[in-house]
């Protein structure tokens, strides 16, 4: 599956750890929700990488989500 476009991404810290969800759409057009956790990777020169968020939208609780999103997030928080 290809990302062909990121639509919105929201930024929210649950149980301690920061959780990167993005809004996109793959090759077809089809609409897809993408959790990441985000970490920091140390690379192979000493360098440490750590995920882009400054274009995300801080959100402090899931009643903040769009409504697709939000019932969404709350399944996959269920299974966490």
């Amino acid at each position: 599956m290809k990302i062909s476009n990121v639509e919105s991404k929201y930024s929210m810290k649950v149980r301690g750890q920061e959780l990167l969800i993005e809004e996109a759409r793959n090759e077809k057009g089809e609409k897809i929700i993408i959790f990441q956790s985000l970490t920091s990777a140390k690379l192979l020169n000493n360098e440490e990488w750590k995920e882009n968020t400054t274009d995300a939208k801080n959100v402090e609780k899931r009643e903040d989500l769009p409504q697709d999103v939000r019932k969404i997030t709350g399944k996959i928080l269920s299974l966490i």
